[in-house]
Parts: C-alpha cells; sequence; structure tokens
C-alpha cells in the first residue's frame, strides 16, 4: 500500500534543523503526494543556525524543489546556548557534503512567516517541528492567536515515557531549549507528541541498509547519509527514526495509538538542578491536550512501508 495521490495535498511547513534524521524526514516530505510542503522554517539545535539553514537549502536543490522557501529561525534558544549535536550527525550535521546551494533563504524570519501563513488559512495547516521548540516559542509569545490555527501540531521531542539521549531525563530538542518546551507544552494547545519512547520502536539496521538499493535521487541520498552515519562509528548497529516517524505521522495519522495527557517540562523556572531540564512529567494521564504514542502505539512496519515507498528503497 502507497500513500495516496490527492487532488488537494494537506498543506504543512516543517521547522528543522538538519541532522540526518531531519533530513531524511525533509526527503520523505518532498516525495510525498499527500503534502504540499508551503515553507520550511530553521532552528539551530543539531548544528548552528547558518549551518541548519545551509543543510535545508542544499537538500532543497538537490532534488530540484527551489521554489519552496526557507525562513531562518532561531539562533539561540530562550535562555543560554545550544550545546549542539555534532558527535551524532557530524560537524556540518550531515554525514554527505552537498555542493553549496545557489539559492538562499527568504529575507523574512521564520516568526512572521508562520504567523501570516497559518492565520491566511486558519484551521489548514499542520505544523511538523522536528528541533528545537524556539521558534514555536516565540510564535506562541508574539502571535498566540496564529499557533491555534494550525490544523495539527505535530513535535518529535520528549522522553516521557523512556530515558532521555542528552541526560538520564531529557531528550535532545527538549533539552536544547527547556524553557520553549514548557511554554509550548504547557500552553494547552493540543499537539501530537512523539516522544522517544514511540522513535526506539523504528530503526534501520546496518545489515538492512547493506541490501537496500534505489534509482530515486532522494533515496539515493537518504541511503548515503545513513550509510556515512555508519561508516563514522563501527559500533553503530541502528538508526532511530525519530523524526521520520514524526514526517509519517502527518502523512497517516493511525501509524501512532496515542494516549491524551498533561504533561510539564522542568527548565530553569521550576528547578535549579541543570541535568534535570528537559524532563518530561505526566501530571495528568487520560486527560490533556498533548497526544503521546506509547511504545507499544507505533505501528512500525506501515512506517517501513512509507519510508520504502516515498525513498523508493527496495530490498531483496
Amino acid at each position: 500500500m502507497t500513500p495516496r495521490q490527492t487532488a488537494h495535498p494537506n498543506p504543512v511547513i516543517i521547522d528543522t534543523d538538519p541532522g540526518v534524521d531531519d533530513a531524511i524526514a525533509l526527503l520523505m516530505a518532498l516525495a510525498c503526494p499527500q503534502l504540499d510542503v508551503i515553507g520550511i522554517t530553521t532552528t539551530a539545535g543539531n548544528v548552528p543556525l547558518a549551518r541548519a539553514t545551509r543543510n535545508t537549502l542544499a537538500i532543497l536543490q538537490h532534488l530540484a524543489r527551489t521554489a519552496i522557501p526557507v525562513f531562518r529561525g532561531a539562533a539561540r534558544p530562550v535562555r543560554g546556548r545550544y550545546a549542539y549535536a555534532r558527535h551524532v550527525h557530524s560537524a556540518s550535521g550531515l554525514t554527505r557534503r552537498l555542493p553549496e546551494p545557489s539559492i538562499t533563504p527568504s529575507s523574512s524570519n521564520a516568526v512572521p512567516f508562520l504567523a501570516n501563513a497559518l492565520t491566511a488559512r486558519p484551521g489548514a495547516i499542520t505544523l511538523i517541528a522536528l528541533g528545537p521548540l524556539t521558534n514555536l516559542a516565540r510564535l506562541l509569545r508574539r502571535h498566540p492567536a496564529a499557533i491555534r490555527a494550525a490544523r495539527n501540531i505535530i513535535v518529535m521531542g520528549g522522553a516521557v515515557a523512556a530515558p532521555g539521549n542528552a541526560t538520564p531525563h531529557a531528550e535532545f530538542n527538549f533539552y536544547s531549549d527547556p524553557t520553549a518546551a514548557r511554554q509550548v507544552i504547557e500552553s494547552g494547545i493540543p499537539l501530537t507528541l512523539v516522544d522517544l519512547a514511540a522513535c526506539r520502536q523504528v530503526h534501520v539496521s546496518r545489515a538492512d541498509l547493506a541490501q537496500v538499493t534505489t534509482r530515486s535521487i532522494a533515496g539515493k541520498l537518504a541511503a548515503e547519509l545513513l550509510s556515512n552515519w555508519f561508516a563514522q562509528d563501527a559500533s553503530r548497529e541502528r538508526f532511530n527514526l525519530y523524526d521520520p516517524l514524526a514526517l509519517a505521522a502527518a502523512i497517516e495519522p493511525a501509524v501512532l495509538q496515542t494516549r491524551q495527557t498533561t504533561i510539564a517540562v522542568d527548565d530553569a523556572d521550576t528547578t535549579d538542578d541543570a541535568s534535570r531540564w528537559g524532563k518530561c512529567q505526566v501530571t495528568a494521564d487520560g486527560c490533556g491536550p498533548i497526544s503521546v504514542a506509547g511504545p507499544d502505539g507505533v505501528d512500525s512496519i506501515r512506517v517501513h512501508e512509507l519510508m520504502s515507498t516515498l525513498l523508493d528503497w527496495n530490498r531483496p
């Protein structure tokens, strides 16, 4: 079963900090007939803002999708500085060098773009946040009605029912800007949270990747990014599909079975213990604005089918 062709694809805006898994999610989105990517906003996180923006533009140019506008967002979190994840994604964020893009980002900033786009089409646009939530927190603070006008908000972040990957308590995106995460998650705005417990159910192994063949430009780039990621460290045996799972949920919400919760996020306003910043605590289970998928709520088979179809990945 493949993503169905639709006469009116769903408009989406992707907020991202590429990053290998962000790049794969972007490649999937750009190949999906059900999605109309009307804009991409960038944030620092995995890499500095300039590099995240450059990587986004380079991917668009590589796929000849240069008409999609890119808007620069946050270079710093609400407080402090981003930690970056060069040790995971490489210094450039991508494990394959793409040519310097000839296209440039918009002169407008991410927040005005988000505000204008969402208010112009209330209830129509899905916002997919793959990096730290700094841009969304700024949008919430400056244009609260705009973010509430989104059709849906899908956030990859948090460690609700699993250990963290940045600290024992916190997932990387929430740890990178815990105050932004707290402001968005505790705002009362309905959203779908794709946390680490769910993300760890879907992965690509080194052995599986070695069998992949493809003739598509997007599929080849995704395979090269992952192949190079494995080559950087001989001990790596699997790549968790964090951001691709969030993207899959935007295409087919049924890949996640969620429960409603209310969640609090720790930051410098709630604790002096910096090791706990970004920690998620469920304050009400069974009710609340946050839809969370647990580890048993992920249709990993369907996610792999979607990914393989969109990237034209074939396995023997």
